[in-house]
């Protein structure tokens, strides 16, 4: 058994934290930055908006298609190799897209970056959970959330920062020294932890979930722009439904005949795990897909640009870090549900009050209730990682973060699309109620329409987060007795890919 020390003197498991969480913020990052910048790289290669959104959708859809196999080729490779060769794509994909000279290019070269940066986030929790013991557990996590909180954050400021007073190949070129630091830390510091074993890799089962999935993410991305009466959303969105359908028929066969699967789906049949990722899937549509609103509200209500946008947000993220890294060490005294409740309160009571915004409240008010929201969701998150993850075994913590990734890349895409389309169709009848009383239709009446859709909207996500309010109050993870710690203790030395 190696020791737990690194020659510096501090603990290794800590040692793992402080490389991991560079790659994990990286990944998470640039699923955000990119927003901002799109009015300029319009600009930039002359195209229009439609055909543009295919720098976020495609990389999107590819991280949607890349996550499920993480933990395949953790097993194949080692984790440490597969993490290297993930953060060595993910940084030439940053720096190609810095040198794109076309949307067609650019495209491309976001997809190389989408397959580095898709296993980045739950290689990340795979390491953690299998160096640190659960008594732990919290704290690590509430540390590696400092990537999964500040980046969505952060990535709006970020690009509208650098497009605004410098130009958009910087918000991939900012990738490039970070990658490399990331690159050069895992190579020296982290331990390799041996393969597995040769299990062959599913073909059926990665050809139905990548084609399920991308059809999936595809329709949601597209919602938004065409409407969810469109035929292309319709086909592609029951199309890929079925397909998933039949990837879990075709998955649980294999699981059954004792071969292995892609994803082990078995995973759900684990009480805390499946409750947990009820509360994920839930809490990533009222939050994460609520994001879109908030632009919405600042920029074109507000008149805000994208950079001061941006800055009234950060306390948010500043907020949710900290309550994170006191959710944490509760966590590990108390359990998840003592952090989980008060923390989706926070953000339920703050939705609350964003569902009365108006066009005249006041910007102190606003950081005041988008602190709240911060302390809230920085008690959720990673508590539902925790949760998710009490009852699987080391060998499964691969399998298990791959999958809580995918859940929250879908029903992020599915909040953003159900409210982004709730927006514009609730906007057009508050307009068109207004004007029938007062008989014209004036911008100020526009921006009211608009003002109270957006109100629908965080109305619509509050329910989102009443309703995993419900579940986590059912939600049972068991506390590890002293045996159990050590018997963890000790199987935190086997591999921990599958």
């Amino acid at each position: 058994m190696q020791s737990t020390k690194h020659t510096g003197g501090l603990s290794y498991k800590w040692i793992v934290v402080l490389v991991v969480i560079f790659g994990s913020f990286m990944g998470i990052l640039d699923q955000t930055v990119v927003n901002n910048a799109l009015p300029h790289l319009q600009s930039a290669f002359a195209v229009d908006f439609n055909n543009l959104q295919w720098v976020i959708t495609a990389y999107t859809l590819t991280q949607g298609i890349i996550t499920p196999t993480t933990a395949f080729f953790a097993n194949r490779l080692g984790m440490k190799r597969f993490y290297v060769i993930s953060l060595i794509l993910f940084t030439l994909g940053s720096a190609l897209c810095g040198l794109a000279w076309n949307l067609p290019t650019l495209i491309v070269f976001r997809i190389i970056q989408a397959i580095g940066g898709a296993t980045l986030f739950p290689l990340a929790v795979s390491f953690i959970f299998s160096e640190f013991p659960p008594q732990q557990r919290g704290l690590a996590a509430g540390v590696l959330s400092i990537s999964a909180l500040m980046a969505p954050a952060v990535g709006p400021t970020l690009g509208g920062y650098l497009v605004t007073y410098a130009s958009w190949p910087l918000i991939f070129f900012i990738n490039v020294p970070v990658g490399i630091v990331a690159i050069v830390l895992a190579r020296l510091l982290l331990r390799e932890r041996p393969a597995a074993g040769r299990f062959s890799f599913d073909i059926p089962g990665f050809l139905l979930a990548a084609s399920g999935l991308a059809a999936v993410l595809y329709a949601l991305s597209n919602a938004s722009i065409s409407g969810w009466s469109s035929p292309s959303v319709l086909v592609t969105l029951i199309g890929g439904l079925g397909l998933l359908a039949l990837f879990a028929r075709v998955e649980l066969h294999l699981s059954s005949r004792g071969k292995q699967p892609l994803v082990d789906l078995s995973l759900f049949a684990n009480g805390p795990f499946l409750s947990s990722n009820i509360a994920n899937a839930l809490v990533s549509f009222g939050f994460f897909g609520s994001l879109i609103l908030l632009p919405i509200y600042m920029q074109e209500l507000r008149g805000l640009d994208a950079f001061m946008s941006g800055l009234y947000t950060l306390p948010m993220a500043f907020a949710s870090v900290l309550a994170a890294l006191i959710g944490g060490r509760l966590v590990d005294r108390f359990g998840p549900r003592v952090v989980l409740l008060p923390g989706l309160i926070l953000v339920g009571l703050a939705t609350w009050q964003l569902s009365g915004v108006t066009l005249t409240t006041s910007y102190p008010w606003l950081i005041l209730v988008f602190v709240v929201r911060g302390l809230g969701l920085g008690l959720v998150l990673q508590p539902l990682t925790v949760s998710a993850l009490s009852k699987v075994s080391p060998k499964q913590y691969t399998q298990a973060s791959s999958l809580n990734t995918v859940i929250r890349f879908v029903f992020t895409s599915l909040g953003i699309a159900v409210l982004a389309t709730f927006v514009q169709s609730r906007a057009s009848t508050h307009v068109s109620a207004l004007a029938s009383q007062l008989r014209t239709i004036s911008p100020a009446i526009r921006q009211q329409g608009l003002d109270l859709a957006v109100q629908d909207a965080f109305w619509l996500s509050l329910v989102a987060f009443v309703l995993a309010f419900i579940v986590v109050c059912f939600l049972r993870v068991p506390k590890h007795a002293p045996a159990e710690q050590g018997e963890n203790n000790a199987s935190e030395r086997l591999v921990v890919a599958e």
